[in-house]
């Protein structure tokens, strides 16, 4: 369909022609009348009657929001009469490049565009060692890192969409993936933590935050920070003795500002180390900052991070004790694409409409929704979408309900969240608490545990999760069935509908396997290790169905750690037949696999049946390491 934009400001139309192509839209003298203008406040104001239309938008970002909407009316043949008060300065998401799952250019390029659709104005990319440094050809290497040349283009890219893209890189912790090289070996202190005040290591700060920075446009760079728990406890401390953490993290973050403000940036880093150099815990509202503390902190932004708690309260509270640092506050929310191999919707909902709404009532001016890849990055960016369209539209309502979200979802992405909500059931089983507040991950949990000895096995043994995933099977076929418009979408759900298939056929094996080898019942077993063939055909179709995804959005580098895992179920597979054929052919009398006793892993709680990491499910043995 034609849209005849008038008024249109001259730097809007290479946006107009990106949206042009996603919303299969255009732009011609000849089209239906929409009249555009840029208000003086913070309202996005959209209206259609049928035969022409208007957008008054406050930013560049709003006015792609507005765009999406007006033409999913006018392909609706219905009427549109859209006020909404943008409730944030900056707004954007997140996206983790560094566990893996390293965005390619096209990738990134692909979740800006959906972040102009839903009008949100900022964007930081994770990137531990996934960024070109030309002095540091290791830097990334076999990693999936962008190019100077790339990262250009991608900024470029989101400023035609009204987007400020920043860097968001690592200067004192989480860099254990490149420690592994050579040169960095001078600079180590303990795993993944660099040495402070060595000077080599400032020299190697200064070279990466110039290179991380120079592609951009903004002068905005956020310098990590977090997580540095054994900071000082390696070299350092064999250097220079027991020194309290805290003065070695304001030594640190003050030579690192000086950096970034001899370059002419504004730093920006996570908070949660000031908490713990109070001696408190990240989360703990009876945190007391030393008026010493406040005064020796930098001049760096802090961004609380918080995807935990669904209590309106506790944000309230921690937002409250950040201000108290007297530093410019934001707020970093969760997707929850990091919970294993499924999003995880009833704890990204909750918690992020909890920390959204402290955010407003104190007034933030920055909020992000983070995109984390925790363990490989196995749950597509694709598949978290409606939590990203909870987050925009929390930036432009005052609250925002399951029927205005599900309805802003067709709007904006035409899809269904219900679909999307089916995914959610990967993880929150019927025996749990709504909205899975222990990241239980029994999906991830059952595809890698072994066949014959089980690590949660025990933890499972009360719950009915082969009735449940072929409940959730018969869902998932269905949604697969109605043939998406969006070819990600269609290939979400061709890999989550044979997850759900892999997981029956899984379940099935192993209790067909144990009944009968207690039984004494060797036809029995032989008849499920037959069946082991199946299972074996079904993981690739997996394997592949969830290969296609990873491509639609990431680097081949990072696959090759799911090949392994992958290849593991099948090459395991082998051996099953193998063991059960030496039974079956009373070549052994008896398994040690099946004898060993199922011990819990954990403690089963009405929340949890556990929550694994790949290397805690797949063995009690060691997958690498001295």
């Amino acid at each position: 369909m034609a849209l005849q934009l008038i008024d249109l400001p001259a730097a809007f139309t290479p946006g107009v022609e990106i949206m042009n192509k996603r919303l299969q839209l255009e732009d011609a003298l000849a089209g239906i009348p929409i009249r555009t203008q840029q208000t003086g406040d913070n309202h996005l104001v959209v209206h259609f009657n049928g035969t022409s239309g208007s957008i008054s938008y406050p930013t560049q970002a709003a006015f792609f929001r507005g765009l999406t909407a007006l033409h999913h009316a006018v392909k609706q043949h219905a009427l549109l009469d859209l006020n909404e008060a943008v409730e944030f300065k900056e707004a954007g998401l997140m996206m983790d490049m560094s566990r893996n799952a390293a965005l390619t250019a096209a990738g990134v390029k692909d979740m800006l565009a959906l972040s102009a659709q839903l009008g949100l104005n900022s964007a930081l990319l994770y990137m531990e060692d996934v960024y070109e440094v030309p002095a540091y050809p290791y830097w990334g290497y076999q990693r999936g890192r962008l190019t100077q040349k790339e990262l250009k283009e991608i900024d470029d890219y989101g400023a035609t969409l009204g987007i400020e893209v920043i860097p968001c890189i690592q200067t004192l912790a989480h860099l254990i993936n490149p420690m592994k090289w050579p040169f960095m070996h001078d600079i180590r202190d303990t795993t993944g933590i660099l040495l402070v005040d060595e000077p080599k290591t400032y020299d190697f700060l200064r070279t990466i935050i110039q290179a991380a920075v120079a592609p951009f446009r903004t002068k905005k760079v956020h310098i990590g920070m977090d997580e540095a728990h054994e900071l000082g406890r390696g070299v350092y401390q064999d250097r220079h003795g027991l020194v309290d953490r805290t003065e070695i993290m304001l030594h640190h973050v003050r030579k690192v500002t000086a950096i970034t403000k001899e370059l002419g940036l504004h730093p920006i880093m996570w908070s949660d180390m000031w908490f713990e150099a109070a001696g408190y815990g990240y989360y703990d509202p009876k945190v007391q900052f030393s008026q010493t503390l406040k005064d020796q902190i930098p001049d760096v932004d802090l961004m609380y991070w918080d995807y935990y708690h669904a209590d309106q309260d506790i944000y309230d509270k921690l937002i409250a004790k950040h201000q108290e640092l007297d530093r410019p506050v934001s707020l970093a929310v969760g997707c929850w694409t990091w919970n294993g191999i499924a999003p995880n919707y009833g704890k990204a909902l909750s918690t992020m409409n909890a920390g959204m709404a402290a955010a407003k009532q104190a007034h933030l001016q920055t909020v992000y929704a983070t995109m984390w890849g925790d363990d490989g990055g196995e749950t597509p960016f694709a598949s978290t979408v409606l939590a990203i369209q909870n987050f925009a539209e929390q930036v432009y309502h005052p609250t925002v309900s399951e029927t205005e979200l599900a309805d802003a979802f067709t709007r904006y992405q035409e899809k269904q969240a219900a679909d999307y909500l089916t995914l959610n059931e990967f993880d929150q089983l019927p025996d749990f608490t709504p909205g899975n507040p222990d990241a239980a991950n029994p999906s991830k949990i059952l595809l890698y545990e072994d066949l014959l000895s089980p690590l949660y096995g025990a933890n499972m043994q009360h719950t009915d999760l082969l009735g449940h995933y072929r409940q959730l099977t018969q869902k998932l076929v269905a949604i697969s069935a109605q043939k998406l418009a969006d070819p990600q979408a269609q290939n979400v759900f061709a890999f989550y509908t044979q997850l759900a298939r892999v997981l029956v056929l899984k379940l099935t094996l192993m209790q067909a396997i144990r009944e009968a080898y207690t039984t004494d019942n060797r036809e029995e077993m032989s008849e499920a290790m037959a069946a082991l063939t199946d299972l074996h055909s079904a993981i690739v179709k997996l394997r592949d169905a969830h290969r296609t995804c990873w491509f639609d959005l990431d680097s081949p580098f990072g696959w090759e750690v799911m090949d392994v895992r992958y290849g593991g179920l099948l090459s395991r597979i082998d051996t099953v037949q193998w063991r059960l054929q030496q039974w079956i052919d009373v070549r052994v009398d008896t398994l040690a696999e099946l004898d060993e006793p199922q011990l819990p892993m954990g403690e089963v709680t009405k929340n949890s049946v556990g929550h694994g990491l790949y290397e805690e499910i797949t063995t009690a043995s060691k997958l690498g390491g001295v």
